[in-house]
């Protein structure tokens, strides 16, 4: 369809715009998630369970698509996985109960599961290993604009229009990405060999990657680093600027809007800054410790200015970018005939705990008094606190990783 010098810039747009889809939908109940509490009358727990089953299912389908996309190729496996997602925004749409809901977000989950992982293997099998975390880094940050809309944006549409507008037309899009991925990817280039001897389909080839050394030592902070940015950007920080804060919904789609921002220039940054700092464990190291810090922070402010406010969370959402490096860090310590199970893996224990962390913090906002009108300041600040502790402890297994390559 396109010149070959030309295509691989196509085909960087198509996943651009299909991780764009994935990423509002993820966080798309962020803003949402005070009002859909008060209609549906669903408490902290129950909020925390729908938050984070998208996750789940995501994570789920992580290891059985690794292993389809090494069998079958990124094209055909993206193309036909995503068509959930929009499944997913239609149930979402139509939705009268908590558990309908549920499904929805089930759905939705399952169908953006192949975004990311696909687009990481379509990276290995066009560009060299030396260019995957740039690349890697344009793709968060690029389709960060769907993190982005689903703040203000989608506060302002919902205010307008309704929210269930807002799934209509993100299914609509969906669409139109799945026959993107079908008509313009392409699995790899022709100069990339594949060793196909090992692309059987097989769990027995899983204990490749599982046996890995540093891979171990890797799976606590996988967990943890995307957790401790969704946790707020994509569940409690709406609910926690309206209990303790008193800021409207237009207001708080504004500091949601610019930490996502600040997300998006974090992943270009952090995407570029092993020249600097030498390795990408050092630079998730100092990621990990600016989260770890401004957690810390966020768990013991009350009353503050609006402005700090907006700082706290854009800095939260900027250093919240550096899960990019570890993403960089595990795609170094395999070839690329293990590509496929590696990143796949590596995303069931990120997007694993992701549901995990919102579930438990759900719990614990329950436990602490929060119910559907609201939480009090303790509520937050142990939750808070919960996250901040679990990637300390994270970090301290994580320093006994190094970046060498295993031959198997």
């Amino acid at each position: 369809m396109f010149s070959h010098k030309n295509q691989f810039f196509y085909i960087m747009l198509v996943l651009c715009a299909g991780y764009t889809v994935s990423q509002f939908l993820r966080t798309s109940i962020g803003v949402l998630s005070p009002n859909m509490m008060n209609d549906f009358n669903i408490n902290p727990n129950d909020m925390g369970l729908l938050g984070g089953v998208f996750f789940l299912s995501f994570a789920i389908f992580q290891i059985p698509a690794g292993i389809l996309i090494d069998r079958f190729g990124p094209r055909k496996v993206m193309s036909s996985v995503i068509i959930f997602a929009v499944l997913g925004s239609i149930i979402f749409a139509l939705s009268n109960s908590f558990y309908s809901l549920l499904i929805g977000r089930i759905f939705m989950g399952l169908g953006c599961s192949i975004c990311l992982m696909g687009s990481l293997v379509l990276i290995t099998r066009w560009r060299d290993t030396n260019q995957f975390s740039k690349l890697a880094g344009i793709i968060l940050a690029v389709g960060g604009i769907g993190g982005l809309l689903a703040t203000t944006p989608l506060s302002y549409f919902s205010e307008l229009y309704g929210w269930r507008l807002s799934f209509w037309l993100a299914a609509v899009v969906t669409f139109f990405v799945m026959l993107l991925y079908y008509f313009v990817l392409e699995d790899r280039d022709k100069g990339i060999f594949i060793n196909k001897k090992n692309k059987l389909i097989s769990p027995k080839n899983l204990f490749f990657v599982l046996k890995e050394r540093n891979f171990k030592f890797m799976i606590p902070m996988s967990l943890m680093s995307y957790s401790s940015l969704v946790v707020i950007l994509g569940l409690w920080g709406a609910p926690y600027l309206k209990d303790i804060h008193g800021l409207d919904s237009i207001e708080r789609g504004k500091i949601l809007m610019l930490m996502a921002i600040s997300w998006n220039i974090g992943s270009f940054v952090f995407g570029r800054l092993r020249s600097i700092f030498g390795s990408y464990k050092r630079v998730v190291i100092f990621g990990s410790i600016g989260v770890i810090f401004l957690l810390f922070v966020l768990s013991f402010i009350s009353n503050i200015n609006s402005t700090y406010l907006y700082i706290l969370f854009c800095i939260l959402g900027f250093f919240g970018a550096f899960s990019v490096a570890l993403i960089s860090h595990y795609q170094v310590l395999f070839d690329k005939e293990y590509m496929g199970r590696a990143l796949s893996t590596a995303n069931f224990f990120n997007f694993g705990g992701v549901f995990f962390v919102q579930w438990l913090t759900g719990k614990i906002i329950f436990i602490m008094g929060g119910n559907s009108s609201g939480a009090p300041i303790e509520a937050y600040r142990s939750a808070f606190l919960f996250v901040a502790i679990l990637l300390l402890v994270s970090l301290c297994i994580y320093l006994f990783t190094n970046e060498k390559k295993n031959n198997f």
